[in-house]
């Protein structure tokens, strides 16, 4: 091992710049030619669909294995604060498919159910409160 990594002029090993081709030694160096300097375009930024975003969340709140969420982040080339951001726009109701008109007014129709029920319940929590106090009364009145 000791003769394939002899050290050679320049303080450097032989064997630590033998594949760029920048050893002093190499026979691959570029005599004359210009180095490549020209700048790379800059990548466009990634844009995720709502379903790709919702797919993903999805299989993140279901992976139960240690290590899956980072597995998961890797194979797709995500950070985490994409889910953490996505998670928010979940919250605040942003990730939400559009709805057909069918199914909007199905939702419209088990809202007003919805406020309907929460009316009655109310009513039936006062009558059953009323109904106690009254029953206090009664036996405050039976024990005098």
């Amino acid at each position: 091992m000791e003769e394939k990594r002899r050290l050679i002029e320049f303080g450097e090993l032989e064997g630590d710049r033998r594949s760029t081709g920048n050893s002093p030694n190499s026979s691959h160096q570029n005599h004359g030619a210009v180095p490549e300097t020209e700048v790379s375009t800059k990548h466009r930024r990634r844009r995720f669909s709502t379903e790709y975003k919702l797919t993903i969340l999805k299989e993140i709140d279901t992976s139960i294995k240690p290590g899956g969420i980072g597995a998961i982040l890797r194979r797709e080339g995500l950070y985490y604060s994409n889910i953490t951001k996505w998670r928010e726009q979940l919250e605040l109701g942003k990730l939400r498919k559009k709805l057909s008109s069918k199914h909007q007014k199905k939702i419209t129709e088990l809202s007003k159910q919805n406020r309907k029920l929460q009316r009655d319940l109310n009513r039936s929590k006062l009558i059953i409160e009323a109904q106690k106090k009254i029953l206090q009364i009664l036996e405050l009145e039976d024990q005098s």
